[in-house]
C-alpha cells in the first residue's frame, strides 16, 4: 500500500480531533504537523513525537506533501487554501472555505477541473440522515415537500457570526435532499450582538416554492447542542434529532 505524505495544517481543538482520524487511515503518513503560535502542543507527549513546524513554506515547498489537512481559525481557510492549490496539492479544509467572493474565484479557478479541494461536512456522512434519505428515496412516503430544520447551540462568547459557523452545517444537509446549486437562499438576521450575527432564518427556495426554513441560533441557553429536523412528504413526517440517534419517528 502506497503511502500518502500528509500535513496537518493547525493543532487546536478540532485539529487534534482531526489529528485522531488521520492516525487511523491506513494509507496516511502524518509527515508534519504546522503550528503557529501555541507552543503549548509542543509539551504534548502524543502530538510532540510527530515533525512540528511553525514555518508553513516547508510544507508548501516540500514535493513529497502530496495532501494537507486544514485546521485553523476560519478567516485563512481560503488563504491557506489557495497557497497549497497553487502548489497542486490536495486539500481538505474545516467549514467554511470563504468569506468573500473574491476568495471563491480564485479557488474556483485554481481548482477547476483538478479535483484537488475538499471541504469537511460530517453531516453529509451522518446514518441517521442517510436513513431519512433511503426512506424518502424508496418513494413509501411519497415526495418530499418541505425541511425544517433546527440547529441551535451555546455559543454566543464565539469570535465569528452564526451563518459562518451553523450555516454550512445546514446547508450540506440541504445538499443531501435537494440539488444545492438550484436552490435560492434568503437570510434574515434576527439577533445581532456587536455587528456579528447571533441567530438567523435562512429561507430556502426552488422555483420559486419554499422547500425549508432553516433556525439557528448561538443563543441557546443549553450546553448541549440543538439538531432537529422534521421532513415533510406527500404521505406521512419523518422526525429525526440527532442527539438522540436511536429514534427517527415517521407519522403518518
Amino acid at each position: 500500500m502506497k503511502l500518502i505524505n500528509t500535513s496537518l495544517i493547525g493543532i487546536g481543538y478540532w485539529g487534534k480531533i482531526h489529528l485522531k482520524y488521520l492516525k487511523e487511515i491506513k494509507n496516511i503518513n502524518i509527515h508534519s504537523i504546522y503550528f503557529k503560535k501555541n507552543r503549548e502542543i509542543l509539551k504534548d507527549p502524543i502530538i510532540s513525537k510527530f515533525n512540528l513546524t511553525n514555518d508553513l513554506n516547508k510544507i508548501l515547498e516540500d514535493k513529497k506533501i502530496k495532501f494537507v489537512d486544514i485546521v485553523t481559525p476560519i478567516n485563512s481557510h481560503a488563504k491557506l487554501t489557495i497557497k497549497f492549490l497553487k502548489k497542486r496539492k490536495k486539500v481538505l479544509v474545516e467549514k467554511p472555505l470563504l468569506m468573500n467572493k473574491e476568495e471563491k474565484k480564485e479557488i474556483l479557478r485554481l481548482n477547476k477541473q483538478k479535483n484537488l479541494l475538499t471541504v469537511s461536512y460530517p453531516y453529509l456522512f451522518s446514518k441517521s440522515l442517510n436513513f431519512v434519505k433511503k426512506i424518502i428515496s424508496s418513494k413509501k412516503l411519497g415526495k418530499l415537500n418541505y425541511i425544517e430544520m433546527n440547529i441551535q447551540q451555546c455559543g454566543r462568547f464565539m469570535k465569528y457570526g452564526v451563518n459562518h459557523l451553523l450555516g454550512p452545517h445546514a446547508l450540506s444537509i440541504l445538499s443531501i435532499f435537494f440539488k444545492i446549486d438550484k436552490i435560492g437562499l434568503e437570510v434574515k438576521n434576527i439577533i445581532k450582538n456587536k455587528k456579528k450575527t447571533e441567530t438567523s432564518i435562512i429561507l430556502c427556495s426552488l422555483k420559486k416554492k419554499l422547500i425549508s426554513t432553516i433556525n439557528l441560533s448561538l443563543n441557546y441557553t443549553n450546553t448541549n447542542s440543538k439538531k432537529f429536523f422534521v421532513f415533510y412528504c406527500e404521505k406521512g413526517t419523518i422526525i429525526c434529532d440527532l442527539n438522540n440517534k436511536k429514534k427517527t419517528v415517521i407519522s403518518f
